[in-house]
Order: C-alpha cells, then structure tokens, then sequence
C-alpha cells in the first residue's frame, strides 16, 4: 500500500483498539486482555470508533489538501470546529478532549495568534501534540524537507496546542522516526539514528527528560520500568518500547492496547510506525472491518499523497514493477491473500514480461512519426534485447522466435503480446493509429485474434488513463469495445483454474485487478492474489495502474535496484525522450 495509508490507516485502528482501554489498569487488562476491536461503555462509543488523536489527525490532513501547505488558522478552525461540532469524528460526537487541547482551541478563539495558542508550563506537557503529528512527517518525506525546517514545522505544528520544549522534542523525534521508517530504514536503524540527532537547539533541562532513550536502549527494559500515562515522556518512550518489542502490526497494537493508561494514544502513535513497517496488508481484517469510515480515511490518505508526493506516471517502469512482484508467485501462488513484501530483494527478478517491455521501448527510441517501418523496428529489437536474456522465462515458441531468425508469426493466443505493449500508448497518442500500431506489434509473434484484441485493450485503457479518464469510464469503454469485466477479485482468487495464458482472459484479470484498487501498490497486489500467471498479471496491471495513478517514490526507486544498466539505459533513454509524464 501507499506508505500514507498503512500510517494513516495504522494510527486509526490503533487508536479505536485502545479507546475502550483507556485508563484501566495494565495488571487486569494483562490478565484479561482485549484482543479485539470492542465498543466503549465509558464515551459512549460503538467498536471501531477513534478518538480525539485522529480526529485533530484528520482536521490537520484536510486542511494541508485544501491549501496545499500548513495554514495554522486553518488548522486551528478545524480543530474548533472538531471541538464545538463534532466534525471530523466517526459518529458525530466529540470526546475525549485533552484539557492542554481544550485551552488552546479557546486561545484560539479569543483571538490569539495560532503559534501562540499552545500552553508553555512545564504542566502542560501531555501528549496532545505528539498524537496528531503525523501529518508532518508524511509531508516533510514527500517534499524532502532538511532537518532544520523538519524541527521548525514539528516546533511550530505543537507549539498550537503544545509549546513546551519537552513537547517539541518529543514530537521532534516521532517525526524524524517516522521519516527515517519511510525512507526504508528498519525500526533498529531508525531507533540507532534518532540517538545520534542533533537536539542541541533545545535546552539542556529538556533534552535531559530524553536520556534513557538517547543514552540508553530503551528497548532492553522490563514491562514495569515503562509507563503508560499521558505525559508526553511517557508515552513516547512506552509506544517504542512496544514498537521495538513486537514482531508485528497485530502484536504492536494488542500490547498497546493492553499496556493501561493512556492506551488510545499508545496505540495510535505504535499504530502509525508499526503501519509503516507492515503495512496495511498486515492489519487484522476483522479490525479494519470495524473501523469507522475505513474507506473514507483510505481516501484521505490517498489524497494527501497526490496533494504532496510526485508521483510518476512511467508505464514502463510500471509493467516491470508487476512483473517483478509476480516473478516469484508464477509457479507457487499466493497464499496469504496481499499480507507479503511486494518486492523481496531475495525472491523477486524481472521475467520476460520486463525484457519485451523494454524491448518495445527501446523500438520506439528509432520511430520516426511513421507506421511504416515498426514492424521492423519491433523485430529488430526484440530479437536483439531478447537474446541477451534468453534464460528469463520465454515461452518455448516465443523463445525459438527470438532464438532462431525465422521471425514469422505463429498463431499464439497467448498473453505475451499484452505485456509488452506499455510503452506505446505514450509514444502514440491519435486514437486510429495507436490501434494500428498495437495490431503490427502485436502480429509479429502472436497473431491471433484473442492476442490482437487483448493487446489493443491494454493500449486504450493506457491510454485513457494517461488522460485523466475515470475508471467508470475506462470500464464502460473496454467493455463496449472489448469483452465484459463482470468478475471480482475474490472471486477469481477464489477460482481453481489458475493456469489460464490466454490473452484475452489474462488482460480480464488485470483490469479487474485495477479497477478494484486505490493505489498503485494496491493494484499490484490485487493482480498477484489472483493467482495464476502472476507475472503477467502484475506486470498488465502494473502498466495501466501506473498510467492512472502514478508510483510512489519509494516503490520507484526500489524496483530500479532489480534493473540491470543495460535495462536503465532503454529507461532513461525512454523517458530522456518522449518525457517524464
């Protein structure tokens, strides 16, 4: 998933696991502990319902989206309007106000500069702030931000409620931790990193509430030298000490939610760092099945990571990326349905699917505007890309064609043709050509109907995406033009035939495979938990879902380490001409 969902998504259900929790006592709730998303008596709250931590989350979130940059009037109306009216809540109704929140808001109210609503007394240093940080952690990754304006905008994002320096380096270090997560970092490195920050701007008195965790390894501690109360030492030291402890997202959250005291904001704070690590995948589906407005938080997300991450549009990339998440589930499927590591640096390897793509691109490198001469041009270059990789995966008649210099077609129905063909609706964009040019490189191998239609809807559903076409569109295009989409993913990861190649069918896969996802990776995933031939069917999905949505960085970045340089070379060389889109 988007990095934004699983913390986002991760801080929520972390959140409504430990409202019902909150303020009993560690030693019952370890006794009896809660392992399930339960309503709460006490707030009057049904399962699955946050708490005031994502609320004022979410306020801050909706805000950055409206005007693309931290408004803290903005932010601050929100966050009265969270507080007067409900708003930005599961169920309408406000609870759970921290008492350092409620004064600042009506600071605020009274007519108090934003930056200089936030209390200052050293009694006033609750986590208030450090629950509802997140959202400058996610933008400070997405615009690559330094560290001295990362410790200006976490200082100036508290100091609206929280302005000591206590509260500041707190959220300071949840911040850099969070950003050290996101470039990749395991939760030891990024822990080993936090104590090697500079805090010096910070006073010595302050600084010095942090030395069992700057100067010690908190995560060596026993249960009861942790504690679990609502200061903000307190709870960042508890949330990764947990983190630290546990081996995954499930294990993470029922610690914090059992730990006593202040469990929601535990368990929102271990909830967006353990989201990060596992992912959303990871995140038991009875809890996100009871999460409130689950898919109006996925959305938010989303929208704040096109708001602020570039994400790019490269076809070719795309249809590698499938390919290589699929390599290793071709032959033995799936089995935990989309909870695995989408690109294992072990197990994963570009296939044929990536060879041809390339292949087909590096063609386009010598188009000259003309349909005359691709045919040729497709010959040349798949033979002579092909054989420098002939122990990548070819089927055994696509192999003998590249092997041999007999280049003539010869009837396949297979899906080969599909997923070579991203790069084309890029290079070729009027409507009647691109459908020529699908069918001259579609037949110089498979030329057979199934392979010829299949190919030329994976080239318009390209293509439409790459032009802001809505799914709704796309969907009612391909099946007018094409073959019907009536089909689920469950359903066809629930189905025992999974040794289907044909084009047509494979190119079904795929696009229900897309039109079921919300991002890039979830697409991906999608495709691979259908089964079958799950390199072919990451690698279609991963070039339309990649003109539709773009792909995050870190995934972009990730899969360009699975490349060879003669590989990068036809990418960049791509991209050097025909642009970035």
């Amino acid at each position: 998933m988007s990095k934004f969902v699983d913390s986002i998504l991760g801080h929520a259900v972390g959140d409504a696991m430990g409202v019902p929790t909150e303020f009993c006592i560690r030693e019952h709730l370890l006794k009896n502990p809660v392992v399930e998303m339960i309503g709460s008596k006490k707030v009057g709250q049904p399962a699955g319902s946050w708490s005031d931590d994502t609320s004022m989350e979410i306020a801050t979130i909706e805000s950055l989206i409206k005007n693309k940059k931290f408004d803290y009037s903005d932010i601050m109306s929100r966050w009265c309007d969270w507080l007067n009216n409900g708003e930005y809540t599961p169920n309408g109704v406000t609870f759970d106000v921290g008492r350092t929140c409620l004064k600042a808001c009506r600071n605020y109210t009274n007519g108090d500069n934003p930056t200089e609503c936030g209390l200052s007394d050293i009694n006033s240093n609750g986590n208030g702030s450090l629950m509802r940080i997140l959202p400058v952690a996610l933008y400070s990754y997405s615009k690559h931000l330094s560290n001295d304006k990362i410790m200006s905008l976490s200082n100036e994002v508290s100091s609206l409620t929280h302005s000591h320096n206590i509260s500041k380096i707190a959220c300071y270090m949840y911040v850099k931790f969070l950003i050290n997560l996101l470039n990749g970092m395991s939760k030891e490195s990024a822990y080993e990193y936090l104590k090697l920050d500079d805090y010096s701007k910070y006073d010595e008195e302050s600084i010095s509430k942090y030395d069992r965790l700057i100067k010690e390894d908190i995560s060596d501690l026993k249960i009861n030298d942790i504690k679990s109360t609502g200061y903000v030492v307190d709870t960042w030291e508890c949330a990764l000490w947990i983190l630290l402890n546990s081996k995954s997202y499930k294990e993470a959250i029922i610690a914090s939610t059992n730990i006593g005291n202040d469990t929601d904001t535990i368990g929102a704070i271990v909830g967006s760092m353990a989201g990060i690590i596992y992912g959303y995948n990871s995140i038991p589906e009875k809890w996100l099945n009871s999460l409130k407005k689950r898919d109006y938080l996925i959305d938010l997300s989303i929208n704040f990571e096109r708001t602020f991450s570039t994400l790019k549009k490269d076809v070719i990339l795309g249809t590698a990326i499938g390919d290589i998440a699929g390599s290793r589930f071709e032959i033995n499927n799936c089995k935990d349905k989309k909870n695995f590591i989408l690109l294992h640096d072990k197990y994963c390897r570009f296939t044929d699917d990536t060879v041809m793509t390339f292949a087909v691109a590096k063609a386009l490198l010598e188009y000259n505007g003309t349909l005359d001469n691709l045919k040729n041009l497709s010959i040349n270059s798949m033979v002579e890309v092909g054989r420098k990789y002939l122990n990548c995966g070819f089927g055994p008649s696509f192999y003998q064609w590249i092997k041999t210099d007999n280049h003539e077609p010869y009837g396949s129905f297979g899906n080969g043709s599909a997923m070579r063909i991203s790069a084309v609706p890029v290079v070729i964009k009027n409507i009647n050509e691109l459908k020529a040019a699908s069918s001259i490189i579609t037949n110089v191998s498979h030329n057979n109907e199934d392979s010829i239609k299949g190919t030329e809807a994976v080239c318009f559903a390209i293509n439409m995406a790459l032009n802001n076409k809505t799914k709704e569109e796309i969907k009612e295009y391909i099946e007018e033009n094409y073959f019907k989409l009536d089909s689920s993913v469950k359903e066809l990861s629930e189905s025992s035939d999974k040794a289907i190649i044909n084009c047509v069918e494979t190119v079904k896969n795929s696009l229900i495979a897309f039109l079921e996802s919300y991002d890039f990776e979830d697409a991906i995933r999608n495709a691979i938990c259908i089964g079958g031939d799950s390199d072919t069917i990451g690698a279609i999905t991963g070039s339309i879902a990649s003109a539709y949505y773009g792909i995050p960085d870190d995934i972009y970045n990730h899969s360009l380490e699975f490349l060879d340089d003669y590989l990068k070379d036809i990418h960049s060389n791509f991209w050097e001409k025909y642009g970035v889109i």
